[in-house]
């Protein structure tokens, strides 16, 4: 990582390191990261390097309506020559000297790096920041707070640089800190800046950090939303708005990698109207010269494969292929391959993208589920589009301190729009098991009243993915039960595995009830197989045993099963993080959306969970 935009008149310094996943969620373009020697903000996507290597999900490309995606960039060397990887802005602006007490922009301090005060003591970036709804980030206005939004009265107006802060010993909390003008020497306390109004009266000016500081004040948002202090490095300051997709056949072959890592060349080819025996021609003898050497495919395997791609990402007005590719159908694709499965071929050295074989069906799970599917090999593709500050949730589209963002439900990672979206490569190993239906049917019949507190509650939130109705929330906790008892049963911890729930959306007439638990690395090799041997019907018996008889109670119970309001927005019913909840990292719709009863019932009434019946019989 290195600080501002890369220049070829000047070289940066390399700052810090972060990993690559991180550059896509945690610390994606717009978060705020604590470097060894400065407290930094990523910078947009704009200022990424040109080498970027480019990654391609054909059904997640379609979904966010770019071309592709770039991994971020890094190199080898701890201090590369030139310019290092990812730019980032120093941020906050506001530093204070420890020793004399000033604060003020680090460029008004007398180092030349910026990283001392005149006084020789090293600079403290702020502890404190403001930000709206909308995204916006600024430092906190200091000067604003302690004259309360008056400058009548100082000689130095609202000029920034005359400022002072103390820390005294008497308390620990923000009692203890002191801002001071020196110019007309009036004081304030932080006691009371993080309350709901504290900046009432003081504007959003619009700012965004992460584009430049000689742009933003030149690119500035309107923006009507009050503004709310946070501090630096808390977890509200950022949230990532990320998609993700798996790769699923045809797009998971060997021969549709070896085109994704070629595909602006022979994209070219289709794209200048090439007749058909001159692109053959260029496949075989220039572009995949090397491969058809060895014996993998031919030409004509390559021209075929990539016309057919060429056609779905370009289709013409004589086939009728769906324009409206929403969430919906790339669950669908995923449901419909997983219960399908995909096995390759024996004489097939180079893997595939994608496998999975159907497995037995433990006898505990007879009549509940219909089939269990090792997936033994899979690729995730985890873009970000954009983040969100204060809260998770897009501001109400009836809410006016929305005004400002055109339409738009989150910031994006860019200052000027792109045809790419940043996005990294996983790959991994997972359990697939698809629930039987009718026993699903039947579970819903009797008990879909108990959720029409909890569905009226969620509202226009946008939790679930839009499946939200009992069965997601059967599938949904299953889900999150099967990950806890299985990181006790083969050892991976809680937020190595991630769920992903197939659950019947509520417009459509195709059914799904499928849960997939997995595990995935941005590694080449991925994972090494033990969540798959945990689907041999022996140990997954064994483990949806434990697993039902362990969520039969819960340490808090009688409270937690007799809940029907708990987590956010009282989202969850008799789910607490003794029985139910996981990472957020591990869960898609933010450890909402659960009830422990819908698995196991309760101590009096069995009935009301969908494995309810098993627990009778044992008892």
């Amino acid at each position: 990582m290195r600080i501002g935009p890369k220049s070829a008149k000047t070289k940066k310094d390399a700052i810090g390191k972060l990993r690559k996943t991180q550059l896509i969620t945690t610390f994606a373009p717009g978060a705020i990261a604590d470097m060894p020697d400065y407290s930094v903000i990523l910078a947009a996507t704009d200022y990424w390097n040109h080498y970027s290597p480019v990654i391609h999900e054909p059904n997640l490309e379609r979904l966010l309506g770019i071309k592709g995606f770039k991994e971020p960039y890094a190199t080898d060397s701890e201090n590369p020559k030139g310019n290092p990887d990812v730019p980032a802005f120093r941020f906050p602006r506001m530093h204070f000297c420890p020793k004399c007490g000033d604060l003020k922009d680090y460029k008004l301090f007398g180092d030349a790096k910026h990283k001392k005060c005149q006084c020789g003591r090293q600079l403290v970036p702020s502890r404190f920041v403001c930000s709206c709804i909308n995204g916006h980030l600024e430092d906190f206005p200091y000067k604003w707070w302690v004259h309360y939004g008056n400058y009548s009265e100082c000689p130095s107006g609202d000029k920034w640089d005359q400022t002072s802060i103390e820390f005294k010993n008497t308390t620990g909390g923000l009692s203890s800190i002191v801002i001071k003008c020196k110019a007309c020497g009036k004081t304030r306390t932080m006691e009371g800046c993080m309350s709901k109004d504290a900046l009432k009266g003081y504007k959003c000016k619009g700012k965004r950090p992460w584009i430049g500081f000689d742009k933003q004040f030149d690119d500035v948002e309107n923006c009507m939303a009050p503004m709310k202090t946070l501090q630096r490095g808390a977890s509200n300051v950022y949230f990532s708005v990320t998609q993700s997709a798996l790769t699923i056949p045809p797009y998971s072959q060997k021969i549709q990698s070896d085109l994704s890592d070629k595909w602006e060349e022979v994209k070219g080819l289709f794209d200048n109207k090439m007749d058909d025996e001159n692109i053959k021609i260029v496949l075989g003898a220039s572009i995949f010269r090397q491969t058809i050497l060895e014996g993998r495919y031919t030409a004509d395997d390559y021209f075929k494969a990539a016309k057919e791609r060429y056609q779905m990402e370009n289709p013409s007005e004589e086939v009728e292929i769906e324009d409206n590719y929403t969430e919906k159908n790339l669950y669908l694709g995923e449901y419909e391959a997983l219960c399908a499965g995909y096995e390759q071929d024996e004489d097939d050295v180079e893997p595939e993208q994608f496998i999975a074989v159907e497995s037995e069906i433990p006898d505990i799970l007879d009549g509940f589920v219909e089939s269990v599917m090792l997936v033994k090999r899979l690729r995730e593709v985890l873009a970000v589009k954009g983040f969100r500050r204060i809260t998770p949730e897009k501001p109400h589209p009836d809410d006016n301190r929305a005004v400002g963002m055109d339409g738009r439900e989150y910031q994006p990672v860019w200052n000027k729009p792109h045809d790419w979206m940043p996005a990294i490569q996983m790959r991994g190993e997972g359990l697939f098991l698809k629930f039987d239906e009718e026993k699903l049917r039947e579970w819903e019949d009797r008990n879909s009243a108990r959720y029409d507190l909890m569905k009226e509650r969620l509202g226009d939130y946008n939790i679930g993915k839009g499946m939200m109705s009992p069965r997601y929330v059967v599938l949904h906790t299953f889900a999150h039960l099967l990950i806890r008892q299985l990181t006790l049963e083969c050892g991976y911890s809680g937020a190595a595995l991630k769920e992903r729930i197939y659950s019947t959306f509520p417009d459509s007439d195709k059914p799904m009830a499928g849960v997939l638990i997995y595990t995935s690395s941005s590694d080449s090799d991925g994972s090494l197989g033990g969540l798959v041997r945990q689907g041999e019907p022996e140990l997954l018996e064994t483990t949806i045993r434990n697993m039902l008889q362990e969520a039969s109670w819960c340490s808090s119970d009688p409270l937690c099963s007799d809940s029907t309001a708990q987590g956010f927005n009282s989202l969850n019913y008799a789910a607490c993080h003794a029985c139910t909840l996981l990472p957020e990292t591990s869960c898609e719709a933010r450890n909402c959306l659960l009830d422990r009863v819908s698995i196991v019932g309760t101590y009096d009434d069995r009935s009301l969970g969908f494995f309810g019946e098993l627990l009778e019989e044992e008892e």
